[in-house]
């Protein structure tokens, strides 16, 4: 346990004064900070700038009056102003050159009105949405008149459908959670794994290895490495919880419309079982690319090869995180509920679908269960290659020659 702790310790100091380690915690600091500023910045411009739509309304029914004027109360995003007929042509010129945002034309056929609505790209669904209730109101009371029914009567006709809504799970309240953890997840893997493999290779080159595997177990200086950059890797994510908070107590952060490249992140459906289960599969998830990286990079002797022959990792990784974004879709196909199984795609995948609410406490176990004897299994595996890798000198590597050091005792 001594020597563990001297290896961790070492490595541990070693990658928190890394002068990459620091531009990475400001870089990080400032982008989210940043981020949210920028965000605020442009919300209270666009609130402040954000110019009506002017649309033009031409009423050519008989039996249906309409009040721009009343219509413009309802409506926050438009404004409708009366149009003459007799020009119609001439605004709809106008809608095409874009000096006037919509036309809308009204009419009638048997009693019946109808909406025109003209506009060159993008339409106003509020001002429609308002006219078309309104015409269809006054439509019901022109009818119950015609045919000369009570008020009740009409009432009843007009009474609408009670709908209630419940939904036991919205999966639209957790994808942008689901996505964003992934997001992270898949990130992490890639920069520590490499931040890994990195590190042996120098080591390698400058021969130190040579001197600390005869007195440290491989299976010790392995491990005193991966969960020290998984340390550092934790450090990097306490550093963007800061930088969330003080764009917080700048009050740059709207907590009702925060997003993600796009996607909505619901922080009221971030509970504490979301919580655990990102750590778990982050814990798990690291430490099973963390061995394969170390593993893989004790073998190269030159730091130029070294993505190179880590591109069959990095392959999976890719696929991991892409299977994940099928899954928040489509969390119940074949091969996700398959992936949801396999080590190298669990710990995105079964988080994504667990997040979705699609995997009960026996599937959470079982991908768990075996994603830890994937681990002591790769122990072993990535113990045996370590060894004899870090004395392995070669100008190329080769697959056949990781698997002949994984044979060599």
């Amino acid at each position: 346990m001594k020597k563990f702790s001297t290896v961790f310790l070492f490595h541990l100091r070693e990658g928190l004064m890394a002068r990459a380690t620091m531009i990475m915690s400001v870089i990080l600091f400032v982008l989210v900070v940043g981020i949210f500023g920028v965000q605020k910045y442009f919300a209270s411009t666009e609130k402040d700038n954000k110019d009506k739509d002017k649309i033009v309304l031409i009423n050519k029914s008989v039996n249906y009056s309409l009040d721009p004027t009343d219509l413009n109360k309802t409506i926050k995003t438009a404004k409708l102003e009366q149009g003459d007929s007799t020009k119609e042509k001439n605004l709809k010129k106008q809608v095409e050159e874009g000096s006037i945002d919509g036309l809308m034309i009204i009419s009638e056929k048997n009693n019946v009105p109808s909406i025109q609505y003209t506009y060159k790209k993008f339409s106003n669904s509020e001002a429609l949405s308002v006219l078309n209730m309104t015409l269809q109101q006054n439509y019901l009371n022109k009818t119950a008149q015609d045919l000369k029914l009570s008020p009740e009567s009409a009432a009843k006709l007009l009474q609408k459908v009670e709908v209630n809504e419940n939904v036991l799970k919205n999966p639209m309240a957790t994808f942008g959670i689901a996505y964003f953890f992934g997001f992270l997840l898949y990130m992490f893997l890639l920069i520590y794994g490499n931040s890994i493999a990195t590190g042996i290779v120098a080591e390698k080159s400058s021969r130190v290895m040579e001197v600390i595997l005869p007195k440290v177990s491989p299976v010790v200086t392995l491990y005193g490495r991966v969960i020290a950059v998984f340390f550092v890797a934790c450090t990097q994510l306490i550093v963007l919880g800061i930088g969330f908070l003080f764009a917080n107590l700048l009050g740059w952060v709207n907590t009702n419309a925060i997003s993600f490249i796009g996607m909505k992140i619901d922080l009221e459906a971030l509970d504490a079982p979301t919580i655990i289960a990102f750590v778990v599969y982050f814990m798990l998830g690291y430490l099973i690319y963390g061995l394969l990286y170390a593993a893989i990079g004790s073998v190269v002797s030159r730091t130029e090869e070294l993505q190179m022959v880590l591109m069959p990792v990095t392959f999976l990784v890719v696929a991991a995180f892409f299977i994940s974004i099928n899954a928040l879709v489509n969390p119940n196909g074949t091969f996700v509920q398959i992936s949801s199984y396999i080590p190298f795609f669990a710990p995105l995948v079964a988080f994504s679908r667990f997040v979705s609410g699609e995997m009960n406490f026996i599937e959470i176990s079982a991908s768990i269960l075996i994603l830890i004897v994937t681990i002591l299994i790769l122990t072993r595996i990535a113990s045996r290659i370590y060894v004899n890798g870090v004395m392995y000198y070669s100008e190329k590597v080769k697959w056949k020659d990781v698997a002949r050091l994984l044979k060599r005792q």
